[in-house]
């Protein structure tokens, strides 16, 4: 099947999608606003010239021309802005479009240009994909007309059974923060709250990463609670190092203020390795209080502090946590069943 993507190249999660269907035989083309190029059989990728969001309008004639010369079974539209724009402006084939989160939200927010173009890409849609219910709800609220094209299917990750369990014998507690460094991921209350916590704990350790606009403002506030020593703020890493370091971590802290989804606790829980993270959006779809990890309301930094110190100082606690995070992971985010479930899909709208 021919599969024309429109997403962002540089996507962690568009190079897994693409890269799956083609190990399926799928002949895959990305259409992105920027980006690093796919290196990978049966994946070409067309890179769009322009920095901001008129580069979306710009490029409407060149998506098209590309779309009809690559003649696709299926369109598929990752994030309903910009991409869903060149989705329903193309008449060459079926659409599918895939919500990410701060798309709906800005469309619910009533955002101007943004809300009218979040509309038309839903109802020209065939199907419209959501990673997480949480989302699904928010799309039907914003366009009740598309109620009954809503599918699940969450971005899934691939499972990898010999990866050991985190070491929980060491002496050593190593935490670890994995989101952009911005203030609605409450970075900055991380940091406090493990300053806190090392109070009662002195063995935990603290690795920081994601990058972004509050990078030098927690190296600072690190060296003000005289955390220097226990705390390594790395700033951006590549996908394979993410991977590794969270691997080899015995908890993650996730104390978002917002999150449609929640990827960077599904990698956790499928290292096995127990959440700290607060009940918004998708999260609780992920993490299960007292199952594998804790969960918090948004804000409560004694919260926070206290559930770092009770994972901290409970190895066996931190253990059946990692084992039912494994378990979730297994049962509901298998990334070939995700993949399967898409395929089915394309599969349904072709008419293959």
């Amino acid at each position: 099947m021919k599969i024309a993507m429109l997403a962002y190249a540089g996507s962690v999660h568009t190079r897994r999608w693409s890269r799956g269907l083609a190990a399926r035989g799928h002949n895959i083309r990305i259409i992105s606003k920027g980006g690093v190029p796919e290196l990978s059989d049966n994946v070409a990728v067309d890179i769009l010239p322009g920095k901001t969001s008129l580069a979306y309008f710009r490029n409407i004639g060149r998506v098209k021309n590309i779309i009809s010369r690559f003649s696709p079974d299926i369109v598929h539209a990752h994030y309903a802005t910009g991409y869903g724009l060149w989705g329903y402006k193309q008449k060459t084939a079926p659409l599918i479009l895939t919500v990410w989160g701060t798309d709906i939200a800005d469309a619910l927010a009533g955002k101007m240009i943004i809300a009218p173009i979040v509309r038309r890409a839903l109802k020209k849609a065939r199907f419209i994909t959501s990673a997480s219910i949480f989302m699904m709800e928010q799309t039907a609220g914003f366009e009740p007309s598309v109620k009954d094209r809503l599918v699940h299917i969450p971005f899934g990750i691939p499972l990898e059974s010999d990866v050991p369990l985190p070491d929980n014998d060491s002496d050593t507690v190593k935490l670890i923060f994995a989101k952009l460094f911005y203030p609605f991921y409450a970075p900055e209350m991380v940091l406090r709250a493990f300053a806190k916590a090392l109070g009662r704990v002195p063995n935990i350790r603290l690795t920081m990463i994601g990058g972004g606009p509050l990078h030098d403002r927690l190296l600072k506030l690190t060296d003000e609670l005289n955390l220097t020593h226990a705390v390594n703020i790395c700033g951006l890493v590549e996908m394979s190092e993410s991977s590794r370091l969270i691997r080899n971590s015995d908890i993650m802290l996730m104390p978002s203020e917002k999150e449609s989804f929640g990827v960077a606790a599904l990698e956790a829980a499928a290292a096995g390795v127990p959440v700290i993270a607060t009940k918004v959006g998708g999260i609780p779809e992920i993490v299960e209080d007292k199952y594998n990890g804790i969960l918090i309301a948004p804000g409560d930094e004694k919260a926070l502090t206290a559930a770092i110190i009770q994972l901290a100082e409970d190895p066996i606690m931190r253990s059946r946590m990692g084992e039912a995070g494994r378990k979730i992971a297994r049962e509901r985010y298998d990334f070939e069943k995700c993949l399967d479930q898409m395929e089915g899909l394309y599969r349904e709208v072709a008419g293959n």
